[in-house]
């Protein structure tokens, strides 16, 4: 009875040993095009600038989510109207220019499921010239500053203005309370100091956790025509190379001799 023929992997390395020139052929053929082609694109810079959101906190100090700072739907509102308009209108550039040449991205903390996270947006402006791209890149940090401290400025200015009338009222609370010494006064004044510093607590806070700043402007930008750049573009067309020359080995090496399995 004639036995079945099975495929090993020492038959698929035969295979591939015997087309072996074939295949240091074409992976450095495919590394030199990679890494010639480089040559022949438009030079491109790259600069990068970074912004932390803010974070939102509900009254009992909890961490909460919104469009603006949830990584999952903060860089779509970054690339909103309002930001790359006020974008647009400081560097002389239209909205679809800013948005063809800018990438913002807010990862996500590693590790971490939960929306209500600290966010830093990352931007990235890619132009023609290297000070053009410094700049857009931190125009954009400053616009998006602006539109992240929007609802920070409100929920500040009202704790400033809460801290501040709490203050004048205890000044006014003690200057009685030294005249007299009234039982109701002193409970009012006992009362007051206790939300006074419940409304600092919060007013801290809000500096600490809730208010955006920029974390870095850009100050350099990456050459897309540097040397690093094109060694990574000719080792990505070596490794396509490699695999095509495989698939070359393969078809016109003689195929893979099969070994004899069992009866």
């Amino acid at each position: 009875m004639a036995s079945d023929r099975e495929i090993t992997l020492g038959n698929v390395w035969s295979a591939i040993w015997r087309g072996k020139w074939i295949v240091v052929g074409v992976t450095v053929v495919a590394a030199l095009v990679a890494f010639a082609l480089t040559f022949t694109q438009d030079t491109t810079y790259t600069a990068t600038s970074k912004v932390y959101l803010g974070q939102a906190t509900t009254m009992m100090g909890n961490l909460a989510s919104t469009p603006g700072t949830n990584p999952l739907t903060a860089a779509t509102v970054l690339q909103g109207d309002r930001v790359v308009g006020a974008v647009a209108k400081a560097t002389g550039l239209t909205p679809s220019t800013v948005r063809s040449r800018t990438d913002i991205s807010v990862p996500r903390a590693p590790g971490t499921v939960t929306t209500s996270q600290p966010a830093i947006a990352s931007i990235a402006a890619s132009m023609a010239t290297r000070d053009e791209a410094i700049r857009l890149a931190n125009a954009y940090a400053e616009a998006t500053l602006t539109s992240a401290s929007t609802g920070y400025e409100a929920v500040s200015t009202t704790l400033r203005t809460q801290v501040r009338r709490m203050r004048a009222e205890e000044i006014r609370l003690q200057a009685i309370a030294g005249r007299s010494a009234d039982g109701s006064t002193l409970t009012q004044l006992a009362d007051l100091r206790e939300a006074l510093t419940n409304s600092e607590l919060q007013l801290a806070r809000a500096q600490q956790i809730e208010a955006p700043y920029i974390v870095t402007l850009a100050k350099s930008a990456s050459s897309s025509s540097s040397t690093s750049n094109r060694v990574r573009a000719a080792i990505i067309g070596a490794i396509i190379g490699l695999l095509i020359g495989i698939v070359i080995a393969l078809a016109t090496s003689g195929g893979i001799r099969r070994e004899a399995g069992p009866a």
